[in-house]
């Protein structure tokens, strides 16, 4: 890993298409991180090819290596079979010859040339590339003037290691590539000679500085290039990436990671008017939804409580989500089914992990006999297709010592335990889509949700109601029928017995 959580750069190298040789590697930092055939020559930047008696010699820094003329990318469109064409190259890329590149610690350009020198389709684009132990990600350019070919085609490449996560490096190497686009068009960075002198210069910076302290500070010398930029100050800092928030379902139940009144107290303390109220300082919706956030109550339940719709609650929890303030989990029933995932094993290499456990799962004023060991062992013993009351009575778990649904609910935030939903599936006459599109509708103006899906109500599909029975196609689990339908399992259960064909599906 490199500075903090970002991953290390492992080396960076311009690729280039030339109008004679086709894609090449102008320069790589470090010198030699990229494969290249040993039988093709070079002559430099030019771009001249060598004859046969020189084609044997060591390739040096800033080679340019030419490649079949087969393996060109260059060229536009004229209809829809080159289309397909790209299409099958991203699924499908062409394997090259066995070599003893791909048994090495270098980057195989041959293997990755059609992707980092691609068709029209992908440029200014970000493009990922995953060959032998490296991920490659690159923004490649494409500009169109007086050059040969008509165009000047050109990637500035990063590589990291193969599980790297590099999300966080898309803007940055998207920033790259169009900063080296507006020096080619200001001052003919890279079509001009002598460019390999600052653009070597800058790919050393990129790759210390960006590795050791997550950020970068580039002065270029363009003099030779322009008088106007003689200059030029490049700035590139890494931030954490964050991806989209999570859809939040009126069944999910947030748990708090941090202390809100300490929050509260501290963004207090910021605001110079001292006459301005605590309450003041945060949302209105936000701080009426944390009043009923007590690890229990679900979404729907807190819109009700809080009289608020349930629209402004996701947006809320969604907010607070995004920042990794709440965790969002199940509603705890003593009916539910869990089963042990592989993270178990986090509980026995880490300690902080057993101290938070033990904390956060043993009743205060009554936990000093429980050991650590004993919470382990007790979620080994979680197995699936048992509910969580068999389990405490199988394995005579004392609960006064021990809260039960907060040693579920801590299990399933660190992703030791996974819940195993239960699907309903009607086995009997289909549920026409009808039925259900009337429910919805007649919901929607006015209806009780009550009266529309009780169980008992409505004489169609054995008499569970046209919007229960929609519901039974296999693709809505337990908890968010009681919840959208506003009843407890135990009812629900009742009805589905009594009614027969009633299938179940635990996944």
């Amino acid at each position: 890993m490199g500075c903090g959580k970002f991953p290390n750069i492992e080396a960076i190298f311009l690729a280039q298409f030339h109008p004679d040789l086709g894609p090449i590697v102008r320069l790589s930092v470090p010198e030699g991180a990229v494969e290249l055939d040993e039988d093709r020559g070079y002559s430099g930047s030019n771009g001249i090819a060598k004859g046969d008696d020189d084609s044997n010699s060591r390739l040096a820094e800033g080679s340019v290596v030419p490649l079949s003329n087969s393996s060109s990318n260059l060229g536009f469109f004229h209809g829809g079979e080159q289309l397909i064409e790209v299409v099958e190259l991203i699924k499908r890329p062409i394997q090259p010859k066995v070599s003893t590149a791909t048994r090495s610690d270098k980057i195989d350009f041959n293997a990755i040339q059609a992707l980092v020198i691609p068709k029209l389709p992908l440029f200014e684009r970000l493009v990922t590339v995953n060959t032998g132990r490296f991920k490659i990600m690159c923004y490649p350019i494409s500009i169109v003037g007086n050059y040969a070919r008509n165009a000047l085609i050109f990637n500035m490449c990063f590589a990291f290691g193969i599980k790297a996560d590099t999300k966080c490096f898309g803007p940055v190497v998207k920033r790259v590539g169009c900063l080296l686009k507006e020096l080619e068009i200001s001052s003919g960075l890279l079509s001009g000679s002598g460019g390999e002198r600052p653009l070597m210069l800058m790919m050393r910076q990129l790759v210390t500085n960006l590795n050791d302290h997550g950020e970068c500070q580039i002065e270029l010398d363009l003099s030779d290039f322009s008088q106007f930029m003689a200059s030029t100050g490049i700035s590139i800092k890494l931030f954490p990436y964050y991806g989209s928030p999570r859809e939040i379902e009126p069944y999910h139940v947030p748990i708090r990671t941090i202390d809100f009144e300490m929050v509260r107290v501290k963004s207090a303390q910021t605001v110079n008017q001292a006459d301005i109220a605590d309450d003041v300082l945060w949302d209105i919706a936000l701080d009426r939804v944390m009043q009923f956030m007590d690890s229990v109550n679900h979404v729907r339940r807190i819109a009700k409580l809080a009289n608020v719709r349930v629209e402004t609650v996701v947006l809320a929890l969604r907010h607070l989500d995004y920042y990794g303030c709440i965790a969002l989990v199940d509603i705890f029933q003593f009916s539910n089914i869990y089963e042990t995932q592989y993270r178990i094993m986090d509980i026995y290499r880490h300690e902080w992990l057993q101290r938070e456990c033990y904390n956060y799962v043993t009743r205060d004023g009554a936990a000093s006999d429980v050991q650590a060991e004993e919470l382990v062992r007790l979620y080994s013993t979680i197995q699936k297709r048992r509910t969580v009351a068999e389990w405490v009575l199988e394995n005579e778990v004392d609960g006064e010592r021990i809260d039960v649904r907060r040693f579920i609910v801590f299990g399933v935030i660190h992703r030791i335990l996974r819940r195993v939903h239960c699907y309903p599936v009607l086995c009997g006459p289909e549920v026409k889509a009808c039925d259900g599109e009337q429910s919805m509708a007649a919901e929607d103006n006015g209806a009780g949700v009550s009266e529309t899906a009780s169980p008992g109500h409505g004489s169609d599909n054995g008499g569970l109601g046209r919007r229960l029975a929609g519901m039974l196609d296999g693709t809505h689990h337990m908890d968010e029928i009681c919840v959208g339908l506003e009843k407890d399992a135990a009812t629900l259960r009742q009805a589905f017995d009594s009614h027969g064909n009633i299938e179940y599906m635990y996944i």
